[in-house]
């Protein structure tokens, strides 16, 4: 039910690490497709209802080729293990199993961190706080990013501002009026998509800037100081941001403090960008429909596709990139 439903909250309070609700690999797949289904289902839902099968493939091909991105290296990651360890003259070709269950091991526990993060479930079968730092930061992106896939058509929601920002910048590279599924893309909708755009890295940011510029009420709760502290704190407003719910639990952060913030960000940054997509869908439909010609930009080809994957990556980019330098990528080159 927790999985189909991409919620993540355990009868346990280790959840899917836990013996008796995962007891073995065959669980661990079950549990796996459970949450991933739905999320995957609603792309290709979409293109039968708009009767546009290859825009579906197009969108489920960027969040599959976004997934691999963040997944790849992670699962590679965990299996090599911590060479801090290593130095010590401790055997880890098992990979870096400090968090992880035995009978899962590193590739299945990066694995599922990455599908966790990246659908809104939040469910765990490892603790996220021992991943290697680079795991980390790309635990941290699939909810920064928070369009690969998804949660129960979250990732479409989100994904649907990534593609108009596109289709508006396409159409200015190649001088070509932007349209999309027949109607023409203003300055309104590009104004409603950016703010929606910026709204997830502002939520998120402001949370963290508040935590570390009043350590007595944040900062002060932490386990670990330095770099990984930091991405401890980053990781609390990611996770409340993207809907998710999983955490880097060196952090104690049941009090006060923690529980108002990330209870603020949670509904903000849950409700608010509802507004923005259903805004422009509505401005949309009082439109003219534009019939296809030989000047429309067509957005179910691969190319397009490249396009919407620059557009995602350039806004994570420059959103997140100094507060990752901070946390994960400063973390792993202490560790190197």
């Amino acid at each position: 039910i927790k999985h189909v439903g991409t919620n993540g909250g355990g009868f346990f309070g280790t959840n899917s690490a836990h013996p008796l609700e995962n007891p073995n690999y065959l669980t661990n797949i079950v549990e796996m497709i459970a949450q991933m289904i739905i999320p995957f289902a609603m792309v290709f839902a979409l293109g039968f209802y708009l009767n546009r099968r290859k825009l579906s493939w197009m969108i489920f091909g960027v969040m599959t080729v976004g997934f691999l991105a963040l997944t790849i290296p992670t699962v590679i990651t965990e299996m090599n293990g911590n060479p801090a360890i290593a130095q010590m003259g401790i055997d880890t070709t098992s990979g870096a199993t400090e968090g992880k269950e035995v009978r899962f091991g590193a590739a299945a526990s990066g694995y599922w961190s990455i599908a966790t993060t990246v659908i809104s479930t939040g469910s765990v079968n490892s603790m996220h706080d021992s991943a290697m730092p680079l795991s980390g930061m790309n635990q941290l992106l699939a909810m920064m990013i928070n369009c690969f896939y998804g949660g129960c058509g979250v990732g479409i929601l989100n994904f649907y501002i990534f593609i108009i920002l596109a289709v508006f910048i396409s159409g200015l590279m190649v001088g070509r009026t932007p349209e999309f599924l027949g109607k023409k893309i203003e300055a309104r909708e590009m104004k409603i998509a950016m703010i929606i755009a910026l709204l997830h890295p502002f939520l998120i940011l402001v949370g963290v800037a508040l935590s570390t510029a009043f350590p007595e009420q944040g900062a002060s709760t932490l386990n670990n100081p330095g770099f990984h502290g930091f991405s401890e704190i980053l990781y609390e407003f990611t996770s409340s941001a993207a809907n998710n719910g999983s955490g880097f639990e060196g952090l104690g952060d049941n009090n006060p403090w923690w529980n108002i913030t990330t209870g603020i960000v949670l509904l903000l940054s849950r409700f608010l960008p509802i507004i923005g997509p259903v805004a422009i869908a509505g401005i949309l439909a009082s439109k003219k429909h534009i019939p296809e010609s030989a000047g429309t930009l067509k957005t179910d080809t691969s190319t397009f596709g490249l396009m919407v994957f620059a557009v995602i990556f350039i806004i994570a980019a420059l959103s997140f990139f100094p507060s990752l330098t901070l946390g994960p990528i400063a973390e792993y080159f202490t560790l190197y």
